[in-house]
């Protein structure tokens, strides 16, 4: 995404504004990076893209998850979007889940939550359990590339690593569900 600011600063005529909007987001990712490097563990993190039939994030969310000092369930930067078995995710005891429906808000993402509340096994994944779910507004932060990229990637670094990041996440791109919001009953 980077790269792809700048070249279209060469190709309108605006190399010095994209370097220097470039330079400031890749300020800003150097920070998550240097300092999820402190943390402690890595926590496994299942990014639900689409909620009927269940989908993890592909492109560019994993390698987030990955600068933000988590571990993906599924998938990696060089593949898309994969399709996955129920299953498959129940066994992989992801430790936080985010919900990020391509293009919905945190409103529309929510409509979602009683999909994944009724499949077998969703009570007893870690991240119900330890109310590591979250909700986030994809459609400005994770599923469109561009700028907005790097503020999804701190938002991440937050949900993944509250430890050693705080204040990140702008009012209304995310939500964490506790108690009745995650689990089912």
């Amino acid at each position: 995404m980077v790269e792809d600011l700048n070249r279209i600063g060469r190709a309108t005529g605006t190399e010095a504004k994209a370097a220097e909007m470039t330079a400031a987001l890749t300020a800003r990712i150097e920070v998550i990076v240097e300092r999820a490097k402190d943390a402690d563990n890595h926590p496994s993190v299942l990014h639900v893209e689409w909620a009927d039939p269940i989908m993890c994030g592909g492109h560019w969310v994993p390698e987030m998850t990955e600068l933000a000092g988590g571990t993906n369930s599924f998938g990696d930067k060089d593949t898309g979007t994969l399709k996955l078995d129920w299953d498959e995710v129940v066994a992989s005891q992801p430790e936080i889940i985010i919900m990020m429906q391509c293009g919905f808000d945190v409103k529309r993402a929510l409509e979602d939550m009683p999909l994944m509340k009724a499949k077998d096994g969703w009570a007893s994944l870690p991240a119900v359990k330890n109310n590591r779910v979250y909700v986030v507004d994809a459609g400005s932060y994770t599923s469109r590339s561009g700028p907005r990229l790097v503020t999804g990637l701190e938002i991440m670094a937050e949900m993944i690593h509250p430890e050693l990041f705080s204040g990140l996440i702008p009012e209304s791109a995310a939500l964490r569900l506790f108690g009745d919001l995650a689990k089912t009953g």
